[in-house]
């Protein structure tokens, strides 16, 4: 324990919480809570395993009493515990045979890093000369007030220059600001004062110009409060500029400034009334220039616009004949389709009547074919009055007289109707032909198609509707599998549609037989 300065076995052994709450601080040294700066060892003797927490714009630096100008930093936020890992220069010293706990001899500063810290200042009267040769007579007396901001750019300078000025103790920014307006003082007057000769800005027109000379105040003091606080000055903001306006100096530099101005003032009115003159000379000269250039330019351009009224007739002249040809152009392709759609039209009559006096001939021919047909079957059906049709003695026989009058008339009325047919074919070839398109039966739910001649079935076969199907239709399709029982159906007379094995025209093909029954012997072979 000696090793590392433990006198009191109170002062050691213990974990502690390092922490910084200090609100206006620049330098602060660690020590218990309730502790006076350097008032106990134990705050030179920190353990691995304290907790030590670090806020956002500062920085806790481990200075090492065992190696002397050495330091360890850590900077915020960080909240965690100490480590030889987190600490280089500390876990050289320790080594790494030691356990966690092992005390270790340094004291922990907290550093205020904050950034863009203000510190206003105010420099009485003091003595200005004038660069000008013809006024160093007038020295005149010179006030300024500012505000210089700073912020930390070098973390070791920083560090550096707070032990060596403050020897490691107790600092606030009161204390730093105190410093830096001794060096403020004292720069900003030489500064200012070499003004004149190093800005060549005349020293009654410093308050016009109060921008330029805070930077110019800001360039010549970076570096000297750089090198000797480690702080970086961002800005210099000079807010007014005073001068002793009850010294005589400055009342014979004012008057020697109103003259001068008036007399600047004079030179600008002179100047610009000689330009004034000039500009006249000047806009009467050109003048006299755009008048000949406009005379030259007005014959020039009569013969340009002669030269140009002769090229646009010629092109007026050119653009009608090519209007006149293509018209004539257009005129003759129109002549040639008229011309060509006549012909087109008397060919096309031409077949229509060449095909009409076809069908006529096809029609009568059809006539003839049959009537020389119905004149064979009545002279056959003549000689069936003379048959026996009843197994009588041979003699007429009024049975078969009655069917051979039978057959006559269906012959004849066939031949009616196919008369009747060829008519119509006639009247049809003769008329231009128009498609027809059929009307299939509705879907289940719709109006039903109109009764036909013979029993008819409209099928629903894959939700379309199919037909219509005479019944040995249905039955082929019934045993191909083509549909089944359940199939939809529908005919004239039925209300709505229905499964085909409830139709009683079908039903007889989906009965089972009664079970009992025995079937026949089988045929011998």
């Amino acid at each position: 324990m000696a090793l590392f300065g433990f006198g009191k076995k109170s002062e050691g052994g213990l974990m502690d919480a390092i922490r910084c709450d200090e609100k206006d601080f620049l330098i602060w040294k660690w020590r218990p809570a309730g502790q006076e700066a350097n008032s106990t060892r134990k705050e030179n003797a920190i353990r691995t395993g304290s907790s030590i927490s670090v806020r956002p714009g500062q920085a806790a630096v481990f200075l090492y009493q065992q190696k002397e100008g050495e330091y360890d930093v850590i900077k915020g936020p960080y909240n965690d515990i100490i480590k030889t890992e987190n600490l280089p220069i500390l876990s050289s010293i320790i080594g790494a045979a030691y356990a966690g706990g092992t005390p270790f001899q340094a004291e922990v500063y907290y550093f205020n890093l904050a950034k863009n810290m203000e510190i206003p200042f105010t420099i009485p009267y003091f003595r200005i000369v004038p660069a000008e040769p013809e006024y160093k007579a007038y020295g005149i007396e010179v006030a300024i007030k500012g505000t210089l901001a700073f912020e930390v750019s070098s973390q070791k300078e920083y560090i550096k220059y707070l032990f060596e000025a403050w020897g490691g103790s107790d600092t606030t920014i009161a204390e730093l600001e105190k410093s830096l307006k001794e060096l403020i003082t004292q720069e900003v007057k030489q500064i200012v004062a070499n003004a004149p000769k190093d800005t060549g800005i005349f020293v009654m027109h410093f308050n016009s110009l109060i921008g330029e000379i805070g930077q110019y105040i800001l360039a010549r003091l970076q570096n000297k409060i750089a090198q000797r606080f480690g702080i970086l000055a961002t800005d210099v903001t000079i807010s007014d500029i005073r001068y002793d306006e009850e010294s005589e100096s400055y009342q014979n530099l004012q008057r020697i400034t109103e003259k001068q101005a008036h007399l600047f003032n004079l030179e600008n009115e002179k100047t610009a009334l000689l330009s004034h003159q000039i500009q006249r000379e000047t806009m009467r000269t050109d003048a006299d220039v755009r008048n000949m250039t406009a005379s030259r330019m007005a014959g020039m351009q009569l013969d340009h616009q002669e030269d140009m009224m002769a090229r646009m007739r010629q092109e007026s002249q050119f653009a009608q004949h090519q209007q006149t040809m293509a018209a004539a152009q257009q005129a003759s392709l129109m002549n040639e389709a008229a011309a060509n759609r006549a012909n087109m039209a008397s060919e096309a009559a031409l077949h229509r009547s060449n095909l009409m006096s076809e069908t006529a001939n096809l029609s009568a021919h059809q006539i003839n074919v049959q009537a020389d047909v119905m004149k064979t079957g009545l002279q056959n059906m003549g000689q069936m009055g003379t048959m026996n049709l009843g197994g009588g003695d041979g003699h007429m026989n009024p049975a078969g007289m009655m069917t051979s009058m039978m057959m006559g008339t269906a012959v004849a009325g066939q031949m009616g109707q196919m008369m009747g047919n060829m008519g119509n074919t006639i009247n049809q070839s003769m008329q231009p032909q128009q498609p027809q398109q059929p009307t299939p039966p509705p879907m289940p739910g719709a109006t039903p198609p109109p009764m036909p001649q013979a029993q008819l079935f409209y099928l629903n076969v894959g939700g379309q509707q199919y037909g219509p199907c005479d019944v040995n239709s249905i039955v082929q399709m019934l045993q191909s599998g083509q549909i089944n029982a359940q199939t939809m159906a529908w005919c004239e007379g039925m209300a709505s549609w229905s499964p085909i094995a409830t139709i009683p025209t079908f039903a007889n093909l989906f009965q089972t037989p009664q079970g009992g029954m025995t079937p026949p012997p089988m045929p011998n072979m």
